[in-house]
């Protein structure tokens, strides 16, 4: 057998396999996600200002819940995004806490772990 010959059969069986595995297995497959986009930190006079935007790339209406941990005390806001739609969130914060941080997370649904975690150290 001839190394043309060769090379001719193995080309075609590397043909096969790349037409096969776009059959069974898409090369450009759809993902599903949430992000979190511009986060800002705002310092006033007498305050400081919190402003995140959550983007629902899920593909349908997602629950999300948003936990703030602000001088030991913890608030909870809940809200449903429809699917391709952004949620401006803003936070005010009095600059008399004693903390000097404030931290928040964001749970997708149930979840138990948080997809986005963030601590803003204010002092």
């Amino acid at each position: 057998m001839s190394k043309v010959r060769i090379a001719y059969i193995a080309s075609l069986i590397v043909l096969a396999l790349l037409v096969i595995s776009t059959i069974f297995r898409p090369m450009a497959v759809d993902e599903e996600y949430s992000e979190v986009q511009r986060e800002h930190l705002l310092r006033t006079e007498d305050e400081w200002i919190v402003e995140f935007r959550i983007a629902n790339h899920e593909g349908k209406n997602q629950d999300y819940a948003i936990v703030t941990l602000v001088d030991g005390e913890k608030y909870t806001e809940e809200v449903t995004i429809p699917h391709g739609r952004i949620f401006t969130y803003i936070r005010h914060v009095r600059d008399d806490i004693n903390d000097d941080n404030v931290t928040f997370a964001i749970y997708k649904g149930q979840e138990i772990e948080p997809f986005k975690q963030a601590t803003y150290y204010l002092k």
